[in-house]
């Protein structure tokens, strides 16, 4: 399983249970992903851009500068690694690392999770009810 693989399949359970959900992809910049769901959103995915290098400040910038009226959680899920500076999230932000790389972007106010199931939906939504272990 490639890593994007676990991106998508992570994507569209989130576009399933979430209210409401915006998808880009990021790599060299960042793409509004049509909305979609299940298989057909993992081929909008796929077909977003070439998945490359990363710069993820960048298209955090420009997601963020889309969402004009702002957002209850920023989800990025990756494998923090990034060609440039990250800064922290207006709101909640989680780094969901879906690699085996470590020391990547998912720290300061970010709420870094290492591996990936759909058990780190039940885990953000624990940390936001205050019913889960606090992050470190």
């Amino acid at each position: 399983m490639r890593r994007t693989d676990a991106a998508y399949g992570l994507a569209i359970l989130l576009r399933e249970i979430a209210e409401k959900v915006t998808i880009y992809t990021f790599s060299n910049e960042a793409r509004l992903v049509p909305s979609r769901r299940g298989m057909a959103l993992r081929d909008a995915l796929d077909q977003s851009q070439a998945h490359g290098g990363t710069y993820l400040g960048a298209a955090l910038e420009r997601v963020e500068k889309a969402c004009r009226e702002g957002y209850e959680r920023l989800v990025v899920i990756t494998d923090e690694q990034s060609h440039d500076h990250v800064s922290n999230p207006r709101g909640r932000g989680y780094v969901i690392n879906v690699a085996s790389n470590r020391n990547g972007v998912g720290y300061g106010a970010w709420t870094h999770i290492d591996g990936w199931s759909e058990a780190v939906v039940d885990y953000i939504a624990a940390l936001e009810t205050g019913d889960g272990p606090r992050p470190e």
